[in-house]
């Protein structure tokens, strides 16, 4: 089965069932922090995995993608998943992870020649707090928004492209769009 596969079948679904459990209070902060660092190990196993080619043309540069959640924001396990669809898809993923400033965002992109840079809130507010430093990002890299807290008006305000709800259209859905980007993938 291909990892796009288990993702949305497997890990999505058990993800949400942990989070409408510990909504619920059927299942504690401790057991959700322990099935997810759980599943943190085994998914983070996998980006150790050698990349797969580009779709067309193995011996073009594959595209960069850095992901990263905001400062503030610890929910990052979609976003890894989303990560490791892209290695699968042959795009070189830089992750991030989890409370990640602004800055040091925008310093990871340029040292890595960035194609893209992928945020992932839960709260739009991670965004319009910073609305000049994300339209001054996205001169340089093309951006996208996804999560709760994306929106086609938050996009609109800062520069960037809201992804697909689902992650596995998300990665279709960007893929497609770093091949139009770069027109060499």
């Amino acid at each position: 089965m291909p990892l796009s596969g288990a993702v949305a079948g497997v890990v999505l679904p058990f993800l949400r069932e942990v989070g409408d459990r510990w909504e619920a209070g059927t299942l504690s902060v401790a057991h959700e922090h322990f099935v997810s660092e759980m599943l943190r190990r085994k998914l983070s196993a996998l980006s150790s995995l050698p990349l797969q080619h580009g779709l067309d043309d193995a011996s073009a540069p594959s595209p960069v993608v850095l992901l990263a959640c905001p400062a503030g924001e610890r929910h990052d396990m979609v976003l890894l998943c989303v990560a490791l669809m892209l290695r699968e898809r042959g795009v070189r993923a830089r992750f991030l992870g989890a409370d990640t400033p602004i800055p040091a965002v925008l310093t990871a992109a340029r040292a890595a020649n960035a194609d893209a840079v992928v945020l992932a809130p839960t709260r739009s507010t991670a965004f319009s707090a910073q609305a000049t430093t994300f339209l001054r990002m996205s001169q340089d890299h093309a951006l996208y928004i996804a999560g709760r807290g994306a929106s086609e008006q938050v996009a609109a305000e800062i520069g960037a492209t809201a992804l697909p709800d689902d992650p596995v259209r998300a990665v279709v859905f960007l893929v497609g769009a770093l091949g139009e980007l770069s027109g060499r993938w």
